[in-house]
């Protein structure tokens, strides 16, 4: 049992001690250059991982893989008018791909840093000398004068191997010395006032021609409203009489359907009356055809008895002719009816 765990114990130890004695781990933000004992640098640069690092043949040299910085504070610049001023200025380069085993063969592992910057005080010392008194003034002139210098710069810095990134020149103030800072203020100031000047000037014409801009856009508004003015007019002419010609029309149809709607409501009326008439002629004629017929007669007597009233008589009763005159049918009859027999 001692055996086996033993030899467990010496195989883990194997596989993971052995790999780590004998290989190197380069970082994500490190450039392996290798060298051999035999053969000296290698022929390529070593990306992130671990490669191979056998003790007392191989050693490791790390560059940088990220982007360096080269600071200048008050860098002195004297420009083709004598006049000296002082930059602050940055430069972000980087070692070009494939580019830090050839560092290493060249045996710049350890100067490389001081012979790029020593490339860059020479050329930004010429370089920024093509700025004259006036452009140093001009943002936009500052700034072209700055990309300008990548190209040329990396022509130079190409010999260690490095490039100055496509954005990598910047420049981050100017300053004076206080001798001329004086002089420069007031030039600039002069400067400002003769474009503020300039732009009064412009802002007078400017006005000018907006007057008279105005004053034609007002004339051409007269023009146009008394045009549309007068079409209003024409046009509101022309409907009133159109208008007038509607109600004038109006007018003789309402007095044409009147005069005819009362001239059928009259001959109605008088058909009507006329109907009215005959048939009341009729009615009477009817009543006193039906009045002649003895039934007719009989009915007239039954309303006439019904009607009829005796007021307060005296009979006497001896009378002889009394029986004779009142008390017999005959006698009423012949009274209500002295056509029936």
């Amino acid at each position: 049992m001692n055996k086996v765990v033993q030899i467990t114990s010496a195989v883990f130890l194997a596989v993971v001690f052995i790999p780590m004695c004998s290989t190197t781990y380069i970082g994500p933000d490190e450039i392996g250059v290798r060298k051999a004992v035999f053969g000296g640098i290698d022929d390529e640069d070593f990306e992130q991982g671990r490669h191979l690092d056998l003790p007392f043949l191989h050693s490791f040299y790390r560059l940088p893989r990220q982007v360096q910085f080269l600071e200048f504070k008050r860098f002195p610049v004297r420009n083709n008018q004598n006049n000296q001023f002082f930059v602050d200025i940055s430069i972000l380069y980087e070692i070009v791909e494939g580019g830090a085993h050839k560092i290493g063969q060249e045996g710049l592992i350890n100067t490389w840093h001081a012979k790029v910057k020593s490339v860059c005080e020479g050329f930004l010392r010429v370089h920024l000398a093509q700025l004259d008194n006036e452009s140093i003034l001009d943002s936009d002139e500052r700034i072209q004068v700055a990309l300008s210098s990548i190209e040329p710069l990396n022509k130079q810095l190409g010999q260690y191997h490095v490039r100055v990134r496509d954005d990598g020149v910047v420049i981050r103030a100017i300053r004076f010395e206080r001798s001329y800072e004086g002089r420069l203020q007031a030039q600039q100031l002069l400067a400002v006032q003769a474009r503020l000047d300039e732009a009064k000037e412009k802002e007078s014409e400017a006005r000018m021609q907006t007057d008279t801009v105005k004053k034609g856009i007002d004339k051409d508004v007269a023009v146009e409203e008394q045009e549309w003015n007068k079409k209003i007019a024409d046009l509101r002419q022309e409907w009133e009489v159109k208008i007038a010609e509607v109600r004038a029309e109006v007018e003789r149809y309402q007095r044409r359907v009147r005069a005819e709607a009362d001239a059928h409501f009259e001959q109605a009326t008088a058909e009507g009356e006329r109907a009215v008439a005959e048939a009341r002629a009729l009615g009477e004629r009817l009543k006193t055809d039906a009045l002649n017929t003895r039934a007719g007669r009989t009915y007239s007597a039954i309303l006439a008895a019904r009607n009829f009233k005796l007021g307060n008589i005296r009979l006497n009763s001896s009378d002889p002719n009394f029986l004779q005159r009142f008390a017999s049918m005959g006698v009423w009859r012949n009274f209500f009816l002295p056509d029936e027999r």
